[in-house]
């Protein structure tokens, strides 16, 4: 996908870069530069699109993207995710839509289903989303999964929750099983699971377009405190996994020290881990060190970081 183009009036461009603060641009210029930069903003300034991800156990995509048609409704796919599809232009009300009602399909960005695939939950196995909340991410590993198997969705906000099991009520899902609380503190999880998801709080730099006052919400200090807070999920989240088992560690930001930071200094402290680079075509191509991070300007879909790991089995 080709990247924005800016444009040509500069006093437009300062505009641009002025709606943001100086910290992140700062911060986005020393890792893509400066033009990219300008392209990073002129993205987040811009409505959101809207993706589905079609529920292949009620229906497949050509019948949506046919039902979508005869509303004349207008969409597309996405390269290398099957499930997606972009609506594009108005489309009213979302409860309206063919299939809503069905279970047909869910909304979720492109980047989100990239997470899940990463994931790859298989049919009969045991899952853990430890941050689960509102269950974009546990419908999609069930659907992987066929519905066949155990996922347990824990999230501390009872509310977020009920959000979930509408969603999984309306996708007809059998195998989610709810937890309401911290996470950290469920012993009865440990070495229980084949697959751990850890899409973990974070400060949501890669959506603002969707959260704009979040630029200015966040400062320095406090994406500090969500690192740790991070750090924290990710050592307990590792020891849910059974020996040779996999965690996904996942955010919706950009920020080295959510993200890369919080990942190296797991793998500093346990050696029995180790990344697995993605070996299924993604529509975003992983860094040499294995993990997956999406520029929204780039790819055309929310900013996103996602990296695999996996347990090495103890001799």
């Amino acid at each position: 996908m080709n990247s924005l183009k800016l444009p040509e009036n500069p006093v437009q461009r300062l505009g641009i870069i002025h709606s943001f603060p100086d910290w992140l641009i700062e911060l986005w210029s020393e890792q893509i530069g400066e033009t990219e930069t300008e392209q990073l903003c002129e993205w987040f300034n811009q409505s959101p699109t809207i993706d589905l991800r079609i529920n292949p156990l009620k229906s497949s995509i050509a019948q949506i993207e046919t039902a979508f048609k005869s509303h004349n409704i207008s969409t597309s796919r996405i390269p290398n995710l099957p499930q997606a599809l972009r609506l594009n232009g108005s489309i009213g009300a979302i409860q309206n839509l063919p299939g809503y009602s069905e279970g047909w399909w869910t909304i979720q960005d492109s980047s989100a289903q990239l997470v899940t695939h990463l994931l790859a939950p298989q049919p009969g196995e045991t899952i853990i989303d430890a941050c689960a909340a509102p269950g974009g991410k546990t419908t999609h590993s069930a659907e992987l999964m066929e519905d066949e198997g155990t996922i347990y969705a824990c999230d501390k906000t009872a509310s977020r929750l009920n959000k979930l099991k509408e969603n999984a009520d309306r996708l007809q899902m059998k195998s989610i099983k709810i937890h309401t609380g911290d996470s950290r503190h469920f012993p009865e999880f440990v070495n229980l699971a084949d697959r751990v998801l850890l899409d973990a709080p974070c400060s949501g730099l890669g959506t603002l377009h969707r959260r704009a006052d979040a630029r200015w919400r966040h400062t320095p200090e406090n994406i500090q405190t969500q690192s740790q807070l991070q750090s924290e999920l990710l050592a307990n989240a590792a020891t849910f996994v059974k020996p040779g088992g996999v965690l996904v560690y996942a955010t919706c930001t950009i920020h080295p020290l959510e993200n890369e930071t919080v990942i190296r200094s797991f793998l500093d402290s346990n050696p029995h881990w180790q990344i697995e680079p993605p070996t299924i075509d993604l529509p975003v191509q992983p860094s040499p060190e294995g993990w997956v991070k999406v520029w929204p300007h780039r790819h055309h879909m929310d900013g996103f970081f996602m990296v695999r790991l996996k347990q090495l089995k103890k001799n």
